[in-house]
């Protein structure tokens, strides 16, 4: 018995190569270059995760000056009962 996925490639396969309207031909062009773009997005993904980019976001980061004048910002706005 054969595999019903190889079943359905070989019909799919007959069925376009009797196909002859364009705009139905670019249809199936259009889903197969998004089922590859799917691919192409995951592995930049995972290029992204990899990348190491600590000492620019620490560049970025704040000054210590920055850092206790929003500490003590905060500490004043706190409701301290007297």
């Amino acid at each position: 018995m054969e595999n019903p996925i190889t079943e359905a490639k070989k019909e799919l396969i007959q069925w376009i190569k009797e196909m002859d309207e364009l705009e139905d031909i670019a249809e199936l062009l259009e889903i197969k270059n998004r089922k590859t773009s799917v691919s192409h997005v995951a592995e930049s993904q995972a290029e992204y995760a990899v990348k190491d980019d600590f000492d620019e976001r620490f560049a970025k980061g704040l000054t210590s000056e920055e850092s206790r004048r929003r500490t003590r910002k905060f500490i004043e706005s706190l409701p301290w009962k007297k």
